[in-house]
Order: C-alpha cells, then sequence, then structure tokens
C-alpha cells in the first residue's frame, strides 16, 4: 500500500483567507465545493489550475455571507462558468441587491436554511447561524463518509450553535481575526474598533484559542486558523496565543493533529481530512 492510498478522500485547501479576500475548495480531489469566493475569477482560476483542478471539478458554490471579502469573484466567475450557488435566503438577497453581485443570474440561486443538512457531491453539508452583521451570515459543516470538517469564519462570538457545530468536528476551519493588543493601539477609528470587537464582529486570537484549547481531542486532525487581520494580527501572534491556551489548560496536541494559519494570498495545496 503506497502513501496516496492511505491518505483520506476528502480534501480542504484554502485560496485566499483574510480581509482582502477569502477562498476554499472543499471536496474530493475530482469534485467539490467552493466555499466563498472573496478572489478574482481570474486568481480562482489560476488556483485550482495549481492544484490540478478547474472550474469542471466545482460543482456549486457555497457563500457564507454576502460581504465584498466573501462574493469579489462572484459575478465573473459565474458568467463564465455558471454552477448553483448555495446560501441562506438573506444572503441570497443581499447578492441580488449588492453592487458587486446584482448582476449574477438568480437562476443559480439555491435557499439553504440552517439546520437541514443537504447533499452535494456525496457530502452532507449543514448550515449554521453565526453572529456576524453581514446578511444571512452562516458557517458550514461538512462530513463525508465520517470525514468531518467545520467552517467557522466571521463570527462576532462564539454561541451555543457555533460552539456546537465546532465539537461535531475532527477539523477546524475557526476564526482568528485579531490581537486584543494589537487592535486597541491600532490606527483604526473608533468606530471600527468597537465594530470588529464587537458581538457581530470578528472573533479575537484570545477568544478562538480558548475555545479551541477546551474542546481539542486528539482525534483532531487539522486545526486551521482563518481570516487574519493583516493590520491588527500575525501568523506568529495567532499561533502564540494557541499554544499558551493549551499550556494553561495542560493540553498536549497530539504529534498526528496539524496546526496552522492560513495564509492570505497563496493555496495550502490539499489538506487531507
Amino acid at each position: 500500500m503506497d502513501l496516496f492510498s492511505c491518505l483520506s478522500p476528502f480534501v480542504f485547501c484554502s485560496f485566499a483567507s483574510g480581509s482582502s479576500g477569502n477562498c476554499y475548495y472543499v471536496g474530493k480531489q475530482d469534485e467539490g465545493i467552493l466555499v466563498d469566493v472573496g478572489i478574482t475569477a481570474q486568481q480562482i482560476l489560476k488556483n485550482l489550475a495549481q492544484n490540478d483542478l478547474s472550474m469542471f471539478n466545482v460543482k456549486a458554490v457555497l457563500i457564507t455571507h454576502d460581504h465584498i471579502d466573501h462574493v469579489k469573484g462572484l459575478e465573473v466567475l459565474m458568467k463564465n462558468h455558471p454552477v448553483p450557488i448555495y446560501a441562506h435566503a438573506d444572503c441570497l438577497q443581499g447578492l441580488a441587491e449588492g453592487s458587486a453581485t446584482k448582476k449574477v443570474d438568480s437562476a443559480l440561486f439555491r435557499e439553504v436554511e440552517t439546520s437541514q443538512p443537504f447533499g452535494l457531491c456525496g457530502i452532507t453539508i449543514e448550515a449554521f447561524p453565526v453572529m456576524h452583521d453581514g446578511r444571512g451570515a452562516v458557517g458550514y459543516h461538512f462530513d463525508y463518509e465520517g470525514h468531518t470538517l467545520t467552517i467557522a469564519t466571521d463570527i462576532g462570538m462564539l454561541d451555543k450553535v457555533v460552539k456546537e457545530q465546532i465539537r461535531r468536528a475532527d477539523n477546524l476551519v475557526i476564526e482568528a481575526n485579531y490581537d486584543v493588543e494589537m487592535l486597541e493601539k491600532g490606527s483604526y477609528p473608533y468606530i471600527l474598533k468597537q465594530r470588529i470587537a464587537g458581538p457581530f464582529g470578528h472573533l479575537s486570537n484570545d477568544e478562538s484559542a480558548k475555545f479551541v484549547a477546551e474542546i481539542y481531542r486528539p482525534e483532531m486532525k487539522n486545526i486551521m486558523l482563518c481570516h487574519l487581520s493583516e493590520n491588527n494580527n500575525s501568523p506568529e501572534r495567532a499561533l502564540q496565543c494557541l499554544y499558551q491556551q493549551f499550556r494553561r489548560k495542560h493540553v498536549h496536541p497530539d504529534v498526528n493533529t496539524t496546526i496552522f494559519p492560513l495564509p492570505r494570498h497563496k493555496s495550502t495545496g490539499f489538506v487531507y481530512l
């Protein structure tokens, strides 16, 4: 048996993660789904090609919410490579009205209800509501033959629903948007700082790290920190905060658990789930 036959058939790949754009691929190596398209269509096609994929392999797009850093490339991508677009009804309305997305063909829209699982590419998907100021903001939980992944991004606070969905996952993409000290001392206007740190804004390193350390179990395969702020965070600070919380809770991550921040502007390559 060779190495690749031992790897999971279920993969994740980040093309971009951060306030300037977010886009992920979730699925198998021959077909899957894009989660958010917050980078240009050209960048998406380039990233797909770098991973031996094309839009032929993409069977649908899932949108977490209607903010521009999650939908920037949608209009051009769908004009040239139309596939069904899944999102909460409020998000779909936001897309229909948004200046960057209003020309997207609404015939592609598919409404997603929270807590109502549906299937794509053999994957069971469940949307769940998150606290954020985007329209119809949701996270997604994926299950492919027992391989599980939760994407929980753009969250103002970890409420009961989000915590439950994260606890279900053996693989986790969780927001660690800002370092509290960097945000407080940074150059952002006060009102923007309040929005970011508020209950409908983003999750700090501290909040994310404390919860991950609380729910960690050795069966977890990948913990990926996402949507790091370019101005109010760094990969080093986000990781340092997480490992500090592990030490405080006397948690010793298993050698088979991979922990890393997602890069802002480049592909991770396939992460086997």
